[in-house]
């Protein structure tokens, strides 16, 4: 019997898919593989992938959860995304995006994108009087989302450092223990925080569940979702910005033109968003199980089976973009890409993340045109230990 290929892939890049996944999208869209807990179908091409994200009958919960190997991390992970029990998840899901999704509104949107831009401005003035070499990882990318987040959460901003430092534990899945414990830290200060703001509601996410559905959220509900959102809504925006400015260091004429022209920044997001991939994938595959049979063209996925929705193979699939590989800032009608997922549970703060990353790559280069990377790149390290993946450093110099 020939042996499963096994997840997570070799990669010898930092960034970029792995050789074994792009050979495994070659001999077809659907494959099956080993990982660590159970063997599972990983799909890699564009339109099964994305088909497959709003098919209702995969979902995250496990049909058989005396069969999971999930880590502490990811129990986390899955628990705040109302997918940690079959029975109930369709409907708890669909009472989180009912109360999640509308203080995602455009306005609010709005609001804070002044106060992103200025973060930015002023973090890049404190990164510009600094003295090279500077981490740009927590010079920039670190601060920026922990600063957006404990706005949109109402945290006061002298505590943005440990509750950024909760969350990145959290969705350390090497360490049981050190998950648990960040997660119980996580609980206990938003506890604390929600106590405070029914005496003292400010304009933030925390303060209006509070007064949802006339008062009726108990705190414990209301902790569940400001956890979501903090947990889910920073991290991936701290690795997208590292990776995208890795990726123009990589792609000097485009760098050059996106400095000649920064209203070409949205669809440098994009393209960042699409090729952003880093180490062996951690930050690219989402897992689901099916809760019946479906037929992926010639294969099967029978009721139970794990399925990895390989995102970041599907966003450089060539029956889907041109030169696939290639960061190119004046694609023509791009697909959208699938870094933020599709369907039902596409991503709620999707847009928030495009403002962040698009007031920095707006102004990085602009502001530090001779930026350019202290080290070799092959010295950089990928955090495979994370959920999320990203760096702790990126040393760079101007």
């Amino acid at each position: 019997m020939t042996e499963l290929p096994r997840l997570p892939f070799d990669n010898p890049s930092i960034m970029g898919i792995a050789p074994q996944m792009r050979a495994l999208q070659r001999e077809g869209p659907i494959a099956r593989v080993r990982t660590a807990g159970e063997d599972a179908w990983l799909v890699t091409r564009y339109d099964e992938v994305r088909t497959l994200l709003a098919d209702p009958r995969l979902r995250l919960s496990n049909p058989d959860p005396e069969q999971s190997a999930n880590s502490a991390a990811r129990g986390f992970m899955v628990a705040l995304m109302a997918g940690d029990d079959c029975a109930t998840e369709p409907a708890r899901h669909a009472q989180m995006r009912a109360l999640l999704v509308p203080l995602f509104s455009t306005r609010r949107m709005r609001r804070m994108q002044t106060r992103i831009e200025r973060h930015v401005d002023e973090l890049l003035d404190q990164l510009a009087v600094s003295a090279p070499p500077v981490d740009l990882h927590r010079a920039l990318s670190f601060p920026l989302p922990t600063m957006v987040v404990c706005d949109l959460l109402g945290v006061p901003l002298d505590d943005r450092e440990r509750f950024g430092q909760y969350a990145r534990g959290t969705f350390d899945h090497s360490d049981d223990q050190h998950s648990a414990n960040t997660f119980k830290k996580v609980v206990d200060y938003l506890r604390e925080l929600v106590a405070r703001k029914r005496t003292e509601p400010g304009d933030d996410i925390l303060s209006e569940l509070i007064s949802a559905k006339d008062g009726a959220l108990s705190d414990e509900e209301i902790v569940q979702l400001g956890a979501a959102v903090l947990l889910f809504g920073y991290e991936t925006t701290i690795v997208r910005i590292d990776l995208g400015t890795l990726l123009l260091f990589r792609n000097p004429a485009q760098r050059a033109q996106l400095v000649e022209d920064p209203g070409l920044a949205p669809a440098a997001v994009e393209e960042i968003l699409r090729l952003g991939v880093g180490g062996k994938g951690s930050n690219a595959l989402i897992p689901r199980y099916a809760h019946s049979d479906i037929t992926v063209g010639d294969t099967v996925i029978r009721a139970g089976d794990a399925v990895k929705l390989a995102i970041g193979a599907a966003n450089i699939d060539g029956r889907a973009y041109p030169d696939p590989d290639v960061l190119d800032l004046t694609r023509d009608r791009p697909r959208s890409n699938l870094a933020f997922g599709h369907g039902a549970r596409l991503c709620i703060g999707r847009t928030l993340a495009r403002i962040e990353l698009t007031a920095v790559f707006e102004r990085l280069f602009r502001r530090l045109p001779e930026l350019r990377l202290a080290v070799p790149e092959e010295s950089l390290r990928w955090q495979e230990h994370r959920i999320t993946g990203g760096f702790d450093e990126i040393p760079v110099t101007f």
